[in-house]
């Protein structure tokens, strides 16, 4: 149930943004890492990193990365393939977002997809509230590296002449599309702790008032299809309350269900920090990547794995009964409002 975080602990980098950030490039591909040398061990020295080793002329990743998709395909992307990888590296697509983004007929999307799907290069996420039309979404770390980074400025990249600014005019795009979606998808991961949870999702839900939709990057469902909670995601940067608001007001369009709230990220507002609201839940990286108590860790845990254990969860037993509603991997502490307080200490609550 939680490959994905035990992936990430397996890179060795304590930092837990560092270690997403690693991953999001390379997996935990022993062969991989031992090609990229030394890995960062902060959120802090990832840029330099990634310039060094995926993006200048001599780097061993930029070749590797940029025929990534023709490895997986077996040739060269045609334009029609270029399109929709470009816009699903931006953001899980259903088939109407794909036409309208690349002017493709139906026939068009009906012969590709398959074909990007048998490659390896996406993947139908559920889509609850529309089960047919599933969300489109990139499931290859060269490929969704390659549309966010290299494919525009693929030529100028190789000559090497302007990597600087060629990264200052880019970085956010390594945020947004390489490392956010991996973030995403440990959060939606953690969510599956909750015993009575039996799937994860991107939600996107119709807006009349507005005749907008509205998405959020977690929504958790049981068995029966209710909703157990909704969550929103910032990563990097911190979470503000008007993205609280925000998931508040999807919660009222999906008829005000009594569904948990989870606020994923570094770092957050104080006013979402002090919110009395008890079924508000601010969760960190860290937490995102701790063990429960119950989970046996590997032999002789190195940097994350061995960070993450030494804060493991107790057993769901042992907590209150307001904190069996939350997934196990939760800490006791942010079941009380003061607790939510980034970097504030624990308290036990029942």
């Amino acid at each position: 149930m939680n490959e994905l975080r035990e992936s990430i602990l397996a890179v060795g980098t304590a930092d837990p943004e560092a270690a997403v950030s690693v991953h999001a490039l390379l997996g935990s591909d022993p062969a991989l890492l031992a090609r990229a040398g030394t890995l960062p061990r902060t959120r802090a020295e990832v840029p330099d990193w990634v310039k060094a080793g995926f993006l200048r002329p001599d780097s061993p990743f930029l070749e590797l990365f940029a025929g990534g998709v023709a490895a997986a395909l077996g040739e060269e992307p045609d334009e029609s393939v270029d399109k929709i990888l470009a816009a699903a590296t931006v953001r899980p697509r259903t088939r109407y977002d794909l036409r309208a983004q690349t002017g493709l007929s139906e026939a068009d999307l009906d012969a590709i997809l398959p074909v990007l799907a048998d490659a390896g290069l996406l993947r139908p996420d559920p889509n609850p509230l529309e089960p047919d039309d599933p969300f489109w979404t990139m499931d290859d770390r060269f490929a969704r590296f390659h549309y966010a980074m290299l494919h525009q400025h693929l030529p100028r990249w190789r000559r090497g002449y302007i990597t600087e600014k060629l990264w200052r005019l880019t970085k956010a795009r390594f945020d947004r599309y390489v490392c956010r979606p991996e973030f995403n998808r440990l959060a939606r991961e953690w969510a599956l702790n909750d015993p009575a949870a039996a799937e994860t999702t991107r939600i996107t839900v119709p807006d009349p008032r507005f005749r907008q939709m509205r998405s959020l990057e977690l929504a958790v469902w049981d068995e029966k299809g209710g909703l157990l909670a909704l969550g929103t995601v910032r990563w990097r940067f911190q979470m503000v309350e008007r993205q609280l608001k925000r998931l508040r007001y999807v919660k009222r369009l999906l008829g005000d269900p009594p569904a948990r709230l989870y606020c994923v990220a570094s770092r957050v507002d104080a006013a979402i920090a002090e919110d009395p609201d008890p079924g508000l839940f601010v969760i960190t990286p860290a937490q995102l990547l701790r063990r429960g108590r119950g989970e046996a860790p590997d032999p002789a845990p190195q940097g994350a794995a061995a960070a993450a254990d030494a804060a493991a969860e107790p057993s769901p037993d042992t907590l209150s009964d307001k904190a069996r509603n939350a997934p196990e991997s939760t800490p006791e502490g942010d079941l009380h409002p003061i607790s939510r307080l980034v970097g504030g200490r624990n308290r036990r609550v029942g």
